[in-house]
């Protein structure tokens, strides 16, 4: 009754054990504690079997005093021969072996007896084995009890109970063990459920994540898949060789053509193909072709390289690696080979602890004297594939496949598309063959039409180009009257090396002799160039040497028309390395730079329409100030106040430094003898310029008034400009002369003086209205002077004749006379001749 209860628990201990935990190994653990405990032997163990048929000791308890650990290690398949294999399998017997009676008893399961009726236990009790004795006796052990672990019809294990003293097995007690290893035949079927749920769930998610990588149109992660399928395996690296581009060739024809008709995706570990090789991929060597040229595309797992006679070329490529095994993986969809995908694995070093040393290489003809723990190394050993990583490979190859051919056929579609596009475009407009340049282009266009500012579409334009043809540098480049020229507009992409590297920028001047001798060379002709390596070239040294100097690799330049006037170039730079120009990027040059020239063409009309307006403005304002002017002038007959009016209106109209008035003497030297200046402290005390000044210029004076006695006005931007003698240059610098405007003042025919209008502060550039402008009140000035001059002539003629009436004392009539005709003469004195003569004047 009590060996009842006892069993019982050990039942309910062992079933709520497997009821409760997930991992097999506390089952393990648990079970054989309990199994000890309830037979009260010295040892329980549980072996399982290798593949092999060699075993290793996966769970123990032991008394330690009495008999040593076993736990982990493991025995040769001879320590269990083959015909006790057969009758574990088809007989489910029971071994129980008790060294002192020298017997052993094999004892089938009741259920498998043909005639239960005539069975009795001593049928199945023999002497024993000679040898099984001594390897018992080796082992300490007196008394043996093995009971067969089942999995799925197999003999998964053996349950052993050792005792070091020599003890009988009821068979209620052999019920019990039995009871224990069904319990644990079920308890390994469940744990291999859920290792087989959970390596699935695994497998899927790998094949679900990497799927997400190969079919993330538009952009496949090639590289990523690879390298995520070889983590998948363990490998130590990989390869996918798929064909470069949507060609007509197959895969096979591809790998017997140049190596630029392949796409290889490596990562990790790769075999070393020698320089001198015939082929320089792996994929191209015949051993493939060989293996699948029947057209069944299997899976070739190769546990060693070394090992396959096919790969003796290849095998000196694996040799500089630890390399050791592949997996294969044919590419296929419908029967039409698409790429290889290979897995590599490194070799690994193999610990093995070994219950007692042995012969691994052949038979053990004598048992074991000895239990003593024996680790046997081996280093370089391969590493096998097992059918689930071939089924993972399977299922990702198809992945591969799948994704691979969809891409080529949405490259062949977009192919197609983008021809039949081309061929009904061609004789109607040069569009872009990609829609997404097609877009870009119209995109970059409306930005550029967004605003007629010339600064702001070179900004717009070198930046949405540079960044939509994924260069370096976009810059644009404006040609000058001798054909050199600099850069107008900028962009580069963020990178600090060439921040601080490359000269080119905004206002960086290029003079190329080619272009200046050539004016414009072949873009006058409308002609793009694209370099896609200078040293590939055949550039001059010189040459070279300029476009090292700003650090350019590669370039495109297309010409920038302004109506039929070759204006400049749009160029794309290349500075990191060497590119290779696509048509397609040549085609979206040009055409942006096209776009670039009417957008300037327009902006320039634009600028010289409201240049016109504000000279139109300004001219008509300059006539109502030159009338106002004029007005003042005439309401004086003073010429101090004529001075003084005429050199501070036309100062602050002409919004310039100083204006001067200068009168020639009889030898040609002149004084100044009017003058006004800008309210400037700086000039004030600088400039030796004003009233009573005397500046005796040596030409005018050779030349009575060079130019001006012509009534030629002269006008200078900037003195340094002017190829002045630097005497002239030293005198103007005396004065703090940056630039000036000069108109001659006329009396009469004769030349008299000379109007002047100077800028201390900077050069200035004089617009062709300023100079109409103090040319007319010259002019005016000069009118101004005549009448005064008239005035001051006919006042001393009036007083000449009165001293003669006076003197000669003349009569009362006379008197009478005379004085009607010095009235008269006075009444002369008028403006109408001088308004007129304004009216008149432009």
């Amino acid at each position: 009754m009590q060996v009842t209860i006892k069993a019982e628990t050990l039942r309910l201990r062992v079933a709520n054990r497997i009821r409760l935990s997930s991992e097999i190994q506390d089952v393990f653990t648990t079970t054989v504690a309990e199994l000890r405990s309830f037979l009260g032997s010295d040892r329980v163990k549980i072996y399982k079997f290798h593949p092999d048929q060699s075993g290793q000791v996966v769970a123990e308890s032991v008394d330690s005093n009495k008999l040593p650990s076993l736990l982990g290690l493991n025995f040769p398949a001879d320590d269990i021969p083959p015909e006790a294999r057969e009758l574990f399998i088809k007989s489910r017997v029971r071994s129980i072996v008790n060294v002192d009676t020298q017997q052993i008893g094999r004892i089938p399961l009741s259920e498998d007896l043909e005639d239960e009726e005539n069975f009795s236990q001593e049928n199945y009790y023999r002497p024993v084995d000679p040898c099984h004795v001594e390897y018992l006796t080796a082992m300490g052990v007196k008394s043996s009890l093995v009971v067969p672990i089942m999995h799925h019809d197999q003999l998964w294990g053996l349950l052993v109970s050792h005792h070091t003293e020599s003890r009988s097995i009821p068979e209620s007690e052999l019920e019990v063990v039995q009871m224990v290893s069904d319990q644990l035949s079920l308890a390994i079927a469940q744990s291999t459920l859920l290792t087989q749920a959970s390596e699935k769930a695994k497998r899927e998610a790998t094949i679900k994540r990497i799927a997400t990588l190969l079919h993330s149109l538009p952009t496949i992660e090639y590289q990523s898949a690879l390298a995520e399928t070889i983590a998948a395996f363990g490998g130590s690296g990989g390869r996918l060789c798929i064909k470069n581009q949507p060609v007509m060739e197959s895969f096979a024809d591809c790998l017997q053509l140049d190596s630029e008709y392949i796409k290889v995706y490596a990562y990790g570990k790769q075999p070393v193909i020698p320089q001198q090789a015939k082929h320089k991929l792996m994929e191209q060597y015949s051993v493939w072709q060989e293996r699948y040229k029947s057209g069944k595309y299997n899976i070739w797992a190769i546990s060693d390289v070394y090992k396959i006679p096919g790969l003796r070329n290849l095998q000196v490529a694996f040799r500089p690696t630890k390399i050791r095994s592949m997996l294969m993986i044919p590419l296929h969809y419908r029967q039409e080979l698409l790429g290889y995908l290979s897995i590599f694995r490194d070799e690994v070093e193999t610990k093995i602890l070994w219950a007692g040393e042995f012969d691994s290489d052949g038979r053990q003809l004598y048992p074991r004297q000895s239990f003593e723990v024996w680790q046997e190394s081996k280093a370089a050993q391969a590493w096998e594939w097992n059918i689930d990583e071939v089924e993972l490979a399977r299922q990702l190859s198809q992945q591969f496949a799948f994704a691979i051919h969809e891409n080529e056929q949405s490259q062949q579609i977009r192919m197609l598309v983008t021809n039949a596009r081309t061929q009904v475009q061609q004789d109607t407009s040069k569009l872009e063959q990609s829609t997404k340049k097609q877009q870009a282009l119209s995109e970059v266009i409306a930005k550029i039409r967004d605003s007629l500012d010339i600064e702001t579409i070179f900004k717009t334009t070198s930046q949405e180009v540079c960044q939509l043809l994924q260069t370096d540098r976009v810059s644009v480049y404006r040609f000058n009257s001798d054909w050199g020229g600099e850069f107008v507009g900028d962009f580069e992409v963020a990178n600090p090396e060439w921040l601080h590297i490359s000269k080119l920028g905004v206002n960086t001047v290029w003079n190329d002799t080619y272009l200046q001798e050539t004016q414009g060379g072949r873009y006058r002709h409308n002609q793009t160039f694209a370099v896609d390596d200078i040293y590939q070239m055949g550039f001059s040294p010189c040459h070279v040497d300029i476009l090292e100097q700003f650090h350019i690799k590669a370039f495109a330049i297309a010409p920038i028309f302004v109506g039929q006037k070759l204006w400049g170039l749009l160029a794309a730079y290349q500075h990191s390395e060497p590119r290779h120009w696509d048509s397609s990027d040549i085609k979206f040059l040009t055409q942006i730079a096209a776009q670039l020239g009417v957008a300037l063409q327009q902006a320039e009309l634009l600028a010289k329409t409201k240049y016109q307006a504000v000279e139109l403005q300004k001219v008509t304002e300059q006539q109502q100030l030159l009338f106002d002017v004029v007005t003042k002038i005439r309401a004086s007959l003073n010429l101090e106040t004529i001075f003084k009016t005429t050199s501070q209106e036309v100062c602050q109209l002409l919004q310039t430094d100083r204006v001067s008035v200068y009168r020639f003497n009889s030898d040609w030297g002149g004084e100044f003898v009017g003058d006004f200046e800008a309210a400037n402290p700086e000039w004030s005390h600088l400039s030796k310029l004003g009233i009573n000044t005397v500046w005796n210029d040596t030409y005018l004076q050779e030349t009575q008034g060079g130019r001006y006695r012509h009534n030629q006005t002269f006008a200078v931007d900037d003195i340094y400009q002017m190829g002045f003698s630097p005497c002239h240059v030293d005198i103007l610098e005396q004065f703090h002369i940056k630039a000036f405007a000069i108109a001659p003042i006329f009396v009469g025919d004769k030349l008299w003086g000379l109007l002047a209008a100077y800028q201390h502060s900077e050069p200035r550039h004089w617009d062709s209205s300023d100079i109409k402008f103090l040319t007319q009140i010259a002019a005016q000035l000069g009118v101004a002077l005549q009448q005064v001059e008239l005035l001051a002539k006919t006042q001393q003629q009036a007083a000449d004749l009165r001293k003669v009436l006076d003197d000669l004392q003349a009569t009362g009539q006379q008197k009478q006379f005379l004085i009607k005709v010095v009235e008269k003469m006075r009444k002369s004195l008028t403006f109408t001749g001088y308004d007129h003569d304004l009216e008149e004047r432009p």
